[in-house]
């Protein structure tokens, strides 16, 4: 990636003015903390995981993400029928690996999911991305601090193997998507004590997805929190302060043009 080929504020200021409708099958944990980072950034949100209603609701949104935080029994049929549907209508969908290579189960439902669907974007934390590379252990339950030497390449062979955007978080960031390559840095480390701020990243992903391609789309969700987290870290006293402040920070990154370049390097 060289320099700055789009715009991530443009980008944001877009998302704000038209609104999109994020489809949201997701965990119990983090709804909450997903439901508010949408609507901050701009968008609207609608969850629900009966499977009388997932085909319908995901032809009328105009992004879906899958989070597999808290699968159900029948969470395959759910997901299949919500991902047929909204790519039957050209709906751009996220995959989140929440606790990709934890259990047998939520690693079998994803790799199903993977073979039967084409995602716009992939994500997960170090230690799961490395998983589905069969490059790690895989996280302990769900959150890891882990971040391959190689996680640069490991992205790369993902996003060539899947044809999708595939980005890695953790204490820098790695994202791959076509011929690019990059890697994000900054922000706080108030964010890796908070629960639900991972599966709020893939919420941003999502709704960013809705008007712009998967590449720029992640890339700009990734900077959006790591300028938000950089501005709440000042004047907080602590991870409940910073989450105020950062909440604060999404909903106010288009007051002022930021210069995104500092959070990213090229690889």
């Amino acid at each position: 990636m060289t320099g700055a080929s789009f715009s991530p504020f443009d980008i944001y200021i877009e998302t704000r003015k038209k609104r999109p409708l994020v489809y949201q099958i997701t965990n119990r944990v983090s709804a909450q903390v997903q439901a508010d980072t949408v609507a901050l950034l701009g968008g609207l949100s609608v969850m629900s995981d009966a499977k009388e209603e997932a085909a319908e609701i995901a032809r009328k949104s105009d992004a879906l993400l899958i989070n597999l935080g808290t699968p159900r029994d029948d969470a395959f049929e759910i997901f299949s029928l919500a991902l047929g549907a909204a790519q039957e209508k050209n709906v751009p969908a996220v995959l989140d690996l929440v606790g990709y290579g934890f259990t047998q189960y939520r690693t079998a439902l994803a790799n199903k999911l993977l073979e039967t669907f084409r995602f716009a974007i992939i994500k997960g934390n170090a230690a799961e991305i490395s998983a589905l590379a069969g490059a790690g252990k895989g996280p302990t339950g769900v959150s890891s601090n882990e971040t391959a030497k190689d996680m640069g390449e490991i992205v790369r062979a993902l996003s060539t193997k899947y044809n999708a955007c595939v980005f890695s978080t953790g204490e820098q960031d790695f994202l791959a998507g076509g011929d690019r390559c990059t890697a994000t840095t900054g922000g706080s480390a108030y964010l890796g004590t908070l629960s639900g701020i991972g599966c709020a990243l893939g919420s941003a992903a999502a709704l960013f997805s809705a008007g712009a391609p998967a590449f720029e789309a992640a890339f700009s969700a990734l900077l959006a929190f790591r300028c938000a987290a950089t501005k709440a870290a000042h004047g907080a006293k602590g991870p409940g302060s910073f989450y105020r402040n950062f909440q604060d920070e999404l909903a106010l990154l288009g007051s002022e043009n930021v210069d995104w370049s500092v959070f990213y390097e090229t690889r």
